[in-house]
């Protein structure tokens, strides 16, 4: 695997800005790594430099939407018509070759982040430092590392693993096999779990760096995938179980900018409204109405509108229908989406539009969520469910109904009734209308339980559970890296 390029641009990006307080620090990996890492806070900001291709590039860099929910059932490719980011609507026909350029923007980033994460965990083990402070430290880069390799095993399956900044030339590594890069990121988190602290011993200016529950979170994802299933249950179960973490009364105000690191928030990205900075959220402007100040793009399918039972709060939270007063008072004009619906999750007020504030098209200033309580409950409630524990499944499901149910002023309890005794559908129904087009996992997820071939058309088994490695990335490499089958 040739790295030139991608280390070459992972010193470039740390000039692009931050996306959060802890991420407005000045950046490290421009600095010679040979004299900088001496001091502490060259540490911190060697750590927060990793974290900086978390920050979602929309239809610039890594788009972890245009996989997670176009890809899959939830979304339509939507925008300005079929030319408009036709390279997604590749991916979403399963046409996409070698050379699509999101399928090389996310190699590229999660290379990068690996990259960053690698140079922590070689330079700061020296300094001379606060034991406490530089365990936190490395616990982070562990924890980032695994996050970068889970999103690229996913989506390419076999591909290099690289535990180390690469300094004597040898750019070329082969392939590893899934469980092995599946094994490296179980000891990543485990590790990270041990040194990184509670959500309740963090500082709120630390909010968006990871945390116990975080990595715990991302565990008990790499469980999921492998089917253990005993394992995820008791992971699971402890995160539920620890007290750091509650539903929200409300689940329509998780993602408004008022619901932001909320009681069941566990790891998410903090972007903020600096006008004029251009580091903030790009999925506002490009997932908002296109007759507002937005693009368009991400629009709920038929498919995942007709998933959401009668009444249930969540769909006015998710999905943004024709004629619909908003909570700002201006009515919804959907005649222009591609799906007749719009994309709610990243939807702003008029008063939080960043155009109306002195802003640009880039500061968008709603948080990226990645974990969350109720994910995690729903992953946990499936485990169970293979496990044996139908109870423990069924009361967990209930639980996530019954907030639904007292949720956005409804009145109709007789809506979202409790389940007598779950499926596994019941879990599966559950996860889709509870983080649908915000979580964007429903692709992975379809993959993960067996699902894709019999929902998405064009899938084809034993091909498009990956997309293809990049053309260029395999020729850089003389042939060390191998095509995945079916591209």
């Amino acid at each position: 695997m040739k790295y030139q390029s991608i280390l070459l641009g992972a010193v470039l990006m740390t000039s692009l800005g931050a996306c959060s307080k802890f991420l407005d620090e000045q950046p490290t990996a421009h600095q010679s790594t040979a004299t900088y890492y001496v001091t502490s806070e060259d540490a911190v900001r060697a750590v927060t430099d990793a974290y900086r291709m978390l920050k979602d590039q929309a239809y610039g860099g890594y788009s972890p939407s245009s996989f997670g929910d176009i890809m899959a059932d939830d979304a339509n490719k939507g925008g300005g018509g079929a030319s408009d980011q036709e390279l997604i609507q590749q991916l979403k026909l399963f046409t996409a070759k070698s050379d699509n350029g999101y399928v090389y923007n996310a190699w590229r980033d999660n290379y990068k982040g690996v990259y960053l994460a690698n140079l922590v965990l070689q330079k700061v083990p020296p300094i001379q430092m606060d034991d406490a402070l530089k365990t936190r430290v490395l616990s982070e880069a562990k924890f980032l590392r695994a996050y970068y390799y889970l999103h690229l095993v996913r989506l390419f399956g076999r591909i290099p693993l690289i535990k180390q900044p690469i300094d004597d030339g040898n750019y070329n590594v082969p392939q590893s096999e899934e469980p092995e890069v599946l094994a490296a990121i179980e000891q990543d988190a485990r590790e990270a779990i041990a040194g990184l602290p509670e959500k309740s011993r963090q500082a709120v200016s630390d909010r968006g760096r990871a945390t116990k529950g975080a990595a715990q979170a991302l565990l008990l994802e790499v469980y999921m995938w492998q089917k253990k299933w005993t394992q995820a249950q008791q992971i699971g179960d402890s995160i539920i179980n620890s007290q750091q973490y509650v539903l929200a009364a409300d689940v329509t105000k998780i993602w408004t900018l008022e619901g932001e690191f909320g009681p069941e928030s566990i790891f998410e990205l903090n972007y903020e409204n600096i006008p004029g900075k251009n580091t903030g959220n790009l999925l506002n402007l490009f997932d908002a109405p296109r007759n507002t100040w937005g693009y368009g793009f991400v629009v709920p399918s038929q498919s995942l509108v007709n998933e959401f039972e009668r009444g249930d709060p969540r769909f006015r939270a998710t999905v943004i229908s024709g004629n619909q007063l908003m909570p700002d008072g201006t009515t919804a004009n959907t005649a222009t989406s591609e799906t007749g619906y719009w994309n709610r999750k990243y939807w702003l007020p008029v008063n939080q539009i960043p155009t109306n504030n002195g802003g640009g098209a880039g500061d968008g200033p709603t948080n990226d969520r990645i974990f969350g309580l109720a994910q995690v409950m729903l992953w946990t409630a499936e485990a169970a469910f293979h496990n044996g524990n139908v109870g423990h499944a069924t009361d967990l499901v209930n639980q996530i109904r019954i907030r639904a149910r007292n949720s956005g002023g409804n009145t109709d309890m007789t809506i979202l009734p409790n389940r007598a005794t779950v499926t596994l559908n019941d879990i599966y129904h559950e996860m889709r209308v509870e983080t649908a087009l915000g979580e964007h996992r429903r692709f992975y997820e379809l993959v993960r339980t067996g699902r894709a071939a019999s929902v998405l058309p064009n899938f084809k088994a034993g091909v498009n559970e990956h997309v293809p490695i990049p053309l260029n990335e395999i020729q850089l490499s003389g042939g060390v890296l191998i095509q995945n089958k079916g591209y």
